[in-house]
């Protein structure tokens, strides 16, 4: 009986000796916890949720934002001019022109799957490189410093001719380095601004010689002679509008030549010409025609300087066209 007291209290005394390792775990828990709750720690606060998965930039979005918000400048200058005394049925026609470039570059946006919310936001910022009106009749680069003075509003077709001829190096050669498809339809967009500047009023040069010059020269050139045939077929104001016209070629391809005109003599009509109707026919089958070839001229991979010098050259051929029934599209020429 001894031995069994004996193992009995020999149990007992490790059990209050040596107490069971749940008992210690459990103790140490407890007073971690009480010290973090001492520390103020919640324990009714659920855990942070997960980091949202960082959105990929779509393809040339800098670009095409940058363009939106200068875009959307243009058309505000085109509406403030519309609310003073020089706003006329071209204003207005231009303003209808931009919108469906607005409509068109923010739909490739969202396609692409640029929140709306981003594009609002590059909007109320303005372009990367904002672009200063300047009535004087030297182009504002787009890259220029600007001040902190906020602009006045444009008010006159001359201040609006001089917004619409503003872009500069820093925005072609940002157009150079986009992928094919902005590329085209930001030229193409690019030079119906610059012919709207034509229309009102503003002599946009042709830049300095590009790689596509040649092929400038050689599409100029047929245009001369296609007018001067329009002029001898035509009788009375269409007579005089088509000798208008082909002065205005002549000057266009002496600025891309360097020389007067050296049309080939064999150059072939599309088909006869002996009539007045014929003659207007031609007129606007040559012109819209010329308008369509900007993106083949420009060729597959053009830089920056060919990218400018179509689109100045383009630029005064789409503003002669609408003298004869080939209106303005936002974006000329383009397939993209």
């Amino acid at each position: 009986m001894d031995g069994d007291t004996r193992g009995l209290g020999s149990r007992v005394m490790d059990g209050m000796g040596r107490p069971p390792r749940r008992l210690f775990a459990l103790g140490a828990g407890a007073a971690v916890l009480a010290v973090l709750v001492d520390r103020g720690l919640r324990l009714d606060v659920p855990p942070p949720p997960v980091p949202a998965p960082t959105r990929r930039p779509a393809p040339d979005e800098a670009l095409l934002l940058s363009a939106v918000a200068d875009l959307t400048q243009v058309v505000d200058a085109e509406t403030s001019v519309l609310a003073g005394k020089e706003g006329d049925a071209l204003v207005r026609g231009l303003r209808t022109v931009n919108r469906d470039q607005l409509r068109v570059l923010r739909g490739r946006l969202t396609n692409a799957g640029v929140p709306v919310a981003v594009i609002d936001a590059a909007v109320a910022q303005g372009p990367d490189t904002p672009s200063a009106p300047s009535t004087t009749g030297t182009p504002t680069t787009a890259g220029s410093t600007t001040t902190d003075t906020p602009e006045a509003p444009i008010r006159t077709r001359k201040a609006l001719a001089a917004r619409l001829d503003s872009l500069g190096p820093d925005d072609w050669a940002a157009l150079g380095a986009a992928t094919a498809g902005t590329r085209e339809l930001l030229a193409a967009a690019w030079s119906q601004r610059l012919a709207a500047a034509v229309l009102l009023g503003r002599d946009v040069a042709v830049s300095s010689p590009s790689p596509a010059r040649p092929a400038i020269v050689g599409r100029t050139q047929p245009l001369v002679y296609a007018f001067e045939v329009v002029a001898a077929q035509s009788t009375g104001a269409q007579r005089q509008a088509a000798q208008d016209t082909l002065e205005a070629l002549v000057r266009l391809e002496l600025s891309v030549s360097g020389t007067s005109s050296t049309t080939p003599a064999g150059w072939a009509l599309p088909y006869p010409v002996t009539t007045p109707d014929a003659a207007r026919r031609l007129a606007t089958q040559t012109l819209a025609s010329a308008v369509d070839a900007a993106t083949e001229l420009a060729g597959t991979s053009p830089g920056a300087a060919t990218l400018e010098d179509v689109a100045r050259w383009s630029a005064n051929v789409q503003a002669l066209a609408v003298d004869w029934r080939v209106p303005l599209t936002a974006f000329p020429g383009a397939s993209s």
